[in-house]
């Protein structure tokens, strides 16, 4: 019995060393004396994979929150951009002055949180723009803003500070005050006698201007100029007669003048589709001419030529030369002619603008001095509205003949006797400072 006893005890005393261990104990020694070069050589690149993974959604949270912070940012500096040059070039619609242009757009950037300050954002103001839309041209204006902000999240990856710029330009459409055009009005810098007067018994009320010469020519017995006269190169009274002339008159580079016009009536404006074409299409009086589809009375060669006793009545833009003889009546409700090419009138007719202080209105393209793009003649005419050729020469050869209102033109000879000329300043609309942001 003591010896089973005895076995019993060395059973579970010397072959102890096998009885179980716990599994997760038997875990930790195997790995414990497990020999070096035996180690799974992916469990170590587990940290550094975690480690990238950390930078990399650091990264992705910088984006979002440092690229929200420059949209922001941007959306901030494109509004003070378009503030800046829309008060920029208003200044430079109603002052000439370089100073006055520039403080505006500084003060209104500064308005909008940018102050020009060389550290968090640059202001600049350029009239004109020094490149792209309007370089050169003075009547546009351009304000760029450069603004930076500190990176934050995102500084992991990018240090830099983070820099956004805004550009915008603007173009100023001056005011037009039709009582600053005078009774005739010569646009060329080039040509000899650009404004010239002959006749007798004649006056001109409401000025003249040329932008190079003035010449009162043979004959002037008995004419009278009423109203400023000024011209860039010369008036040159020597064969003048005994045409009286104001007071005083100025001469000089400084009297250089822009078409008034140009501006605010386009000949498109008239064309199919635009402005006046529109208004008058709405009121039954708009007629396009292109050809005899369109009307009858245009030939072949390209010239309108209203046949006698057709009543002419509203706007008409016709794509050719226009050719009105003594025998065509006009009705009550006014005409105003456009035309592409030439214009000529002869007979006396009497004739009411209809479209805007319109009457005659010639888009001709003259090559050579000389080039007229409007002729009238007659006698015992009534005429109320603007004669304009910006383009080409008008020549007025006619006698007892009235026009009330202006003729602007490349070139004027104004000839005949009892040719009388007054200025109405109410004649054309006039239009306010408009701005416009083209880019």
């Amino acid at each position: 019995m003591q010896e089973r006893s005895q076995k019993s005890h060395d059973k579970h005393t010397h072959a102890g060393a096998r009885f179980a261990l716990p599994r997760r104990a038997r875990r930790f020694l195997r790995a414990l004396y497990q020999p070096r070069e035996d180690v799974n050589p992916e469990s170590g690149q587990a940290i550094v994979l975690v480690a990238f993974m950390m930078v990399a959604l650091l990264a992705i949270l910088g984006l979002a929150i440092d690229g929200g912070g420059l949209f922001f940012l941007y959306r901030d500096t494109q509004n003070a951009t378009d503030a800046a040059v829309v008060a920029a070039t208003y200044a430079r619609c109603t002052s000439d002055d370089a100073d006055v242009v520039e403080f505006a757009g500084y003060q209104a950037a500064a308005r909008n949180g940018f102050h020009n300050d060389s550290v968090g954002n640059w202001v600049t103001v350029n009239n004109p723009p020094s490149a792209g839309t309007g370089a050169g041209d003075s009547r546009y204006v351009e304000v760029e803003i450069t603004s930076v902000k500190p990176p934050y999240f995102i500084q992991l990856v990018y240090r830099d500070p983070l820099t956004v710029t805004a550009r915008a330009v603007g173009r100023c459409s001056p005011p037009f005050n039709p009582a600053t055009v005078p009774g005739l009005w010569g646009g060329s810098r080039t040509c000899n006698n650009t404004v010239n007067w002959t006749g007798a018994s004649g006056t001109i009320s409401g000025g003249v201007h040329s932008n190079n010469e003035i010449m009162s020519g043979g004959g002037g017995q008995g004419n009278t100029v009423g109203g400023p006269v000024t011209a860039v190169s010369s008036v040159d009274q020597s064969n003048g007669g005994n045409t009286t002339w104001p007071d005083s008159y100025s001469v000089g580079p400084q009297y250089d003048q822009d078409d008034p016009l140009a501006e605010h009536f386009p000949i498109t404006d008239f064309a199919p589709g635009g402005t006046y074409a529109r208004r008058a299409e709405a009121e039954g009086l708009y007629t396009s001419i292109a050809s005899s589809a369109d009307d009858p009375d245009m030939g072949n060669n390209g010239t309108w030529d209203p046949r006698n006793g057709r009543v002419l009545e509203g706007l008409y833009y016709v794509d050719g030369d226009v050719r009105v003889g003594s025998g065509v009546n006009f009705g009550t409700r006014g005409i105003t002619i456009v035309a592409t090419g030439e214009i000529s009138f002869s007979g006396g007719v009497n004739m009411y603008y209809y479209m805007d202080g319109f009457l005659l209105y010639s888009g001709y393209q003259a090559s050579n001095c000389g080039d007229n793009a409007i002729r009238i003649s007659g006698s015992s005419g009534y005429w109320y509205g603007v004669i304009y050729a910006p383009g080409g020469g008008v020549n007025v050869s006619a006698s007892n003949m009235q026009i009330t209102g202006s003729i602007l033109a490349d070139t004027i000879d104004f000839s005949g006797s009892t040719l009388n000329l007054t200025a109405d300043p109410d004649i054309l609309p006039p239009f306010p400072a408009n701005v416009v942001v083209s880019e």
